[in-house]
């Protein structure tokens, strides 16, 4: 590439498929062309994806021999232009140490490190991993069970949500005297995309799951062709919810063959099932030791009624921070096009989601708070009172020591 930081590349002329001939593209300043490529890096995004989005986002149709000079010319990184090792070794090894308890893989690990920016191979983490932390593969995977596995078929994204509860932080699983944080989530079968996670205060409440799966519509502004759950009352108003706007704005498909919404045994329940192992090794089993913290070192006492609504009004916006839900799409789900797929959703306007809330008993406020309005104005008082102090999972306990000491 020429010093120049400028590029001049070919437009897309019948005949110009790999960016030769044609006129010109026009110049396109630096910044703009930096920030795609390094964001295509950062997604892993093939050498083909990126010549397609570049095509798509800045109308640039050029081949592979320009873009890998792109790619040199703007220092874009890649697994295949490693940094020095002694450099990634280090990376690696920080990432270790943000994870005192060992449940992150060398997967989880590349993972993260690329979402930061930096490209390591997964044959390198896994050699620094096992050369730093020879036991960390049997603390992660106990016994090393033998799983059947069976094909997941789709067509596309949104052809098949699978929708689930998580009850590793829930009430029996904390054993705290009744608290718990339970989580609900949907799940894109086709590029296994985690679409909504959520803790909620009831995972067992028909309305409260309603009101969920009507955020998570509202959010995307559509229904998949088929959402699927495991057996369970609290699923109910979603049978309700799914088919009747199925019916509504996608008439001329059949529920017969088609149907809105399937409920199946919870192993059968595979997508959903495979994505709370994952965030168990992301954050959840961490997540856990820091809110058992208060029951071990006898901070908590569930018999008394202000440290229970303290919990519920700290703890579940922790987590909820936490939840994995803003990683970026994968390239499989944000371009289905580009691996032979398309988008299945089904356009719901936002009139329509608020007319349904209205159909069931609880509203979306009853539904989803944790505490009563009053504790809430008496605590947001002490906090602030306190200075405001910050709120994370590492120092959640000494904020609610604080707090329950003056609201006592």
């Amino acid at each position: 590439m020429p010093g120049n930081p400028l590029l001049k590349g070919k437009t897309n002329g019948a005949n110009n498929s790999e960016g030769r001939n044609g006129t010109e593209n026009g110049t396109w300043p630096k910044d703009v062309l930096g920030e795609s490529l390094h964001e295509y890096a950062r997604l892993g995004d093939p050498l083909l994806v990126r010549r397609r989005k570049l095509l798509e986002d800045h109308g640039l149709q050029i081949g592979g021999t320009t873009l890998k000079n792109l790619n040199t010319y703007f220092n874009v990184g890649s697994v295949r232009k490693p940094i020095p090792r002694e450099v990634a070794d280090q990376k690696i090894l920080n990432e270790m140490d943000d994870d005192a308890h060992k449940y992150r893989g060398p997967n989880t690990v590349k993972r993260n490190l690329a979402l930061a920016g930096v490209h390591i191979s997964r044959r390198i983490i896994r050699e620094t991993m096992h050369l730093n932390d020879p036991d960390g593969v049997d603390a992660r995977y106990p016994g090393r069970k033998k799983i059947k596995r069976a094909q997941l078929k789709a067509h596309g994204t949104w052809q098949e949500i699978h929708c689930d509860g998580h009850k590793k932080l829930g009430a029996l699983a904390l054993q705290m005297g009744g608290v718990g944080l339970p989580i609900y989530g949907m799940k894109d079968k086709w590029g296994a995309e985690i679409l909504y996670l959520v803790v909620i205060p009831d995972d067992r409440h028909s309305d409260v799951i309603g009101h969920v799966f009507l955020d998570f519509v509202e959010l995307y502004g559509a229904i998949p062709q088929q959402a699927t759950v495991d057996k369970g009352s609290e699923t109910g108003h979603m049978y309700a919810i799914m088919t009747g706007l199925k019916t509504a704005y996608a008439p001329d498909i059949d529920l017969t063959r088609y149907p809105a919404l399937v409920a199946v045994k919870s192993t059968n329940n595979t997508p959903i099932e495979g994505l709370w192992r994952w965030f168990q090794d992301q954050c959840g089993k961490n997540l856990y030791i820091q809110i058992t913290k208060g029951r071990d070192e006898g901070i908590f006492n569930p018999n008394n009624s202000i440290h229970v609504l303290l919990f519920n009004w700290i703890w579940p916006p922790i987590s909820n921070k936490l939840m994995p839900s803003g990683v970026s799409p994968n390239e499989l789900y944000a371009h289905p096009e580009y691996y032979g797929g398309r988008c299945f959703a089904i356009p719901v306007p936002k009139d329509a989601v608020s007319a349904l809330r209205k159909t069931l008993k609880l509203t979306r406020k009853a539904a989803l708070s944790w505490v009563p309005e009053e504790f809430d104005t008496i605590a947001w008082q002490v906090y602030e009172m306190l200075g405001s102090p910050l709120c994370s999972a590492e120092t959640a306990w000494d904020v609610f020591s604080q707090m329950a000491s003056v609201m006592r």
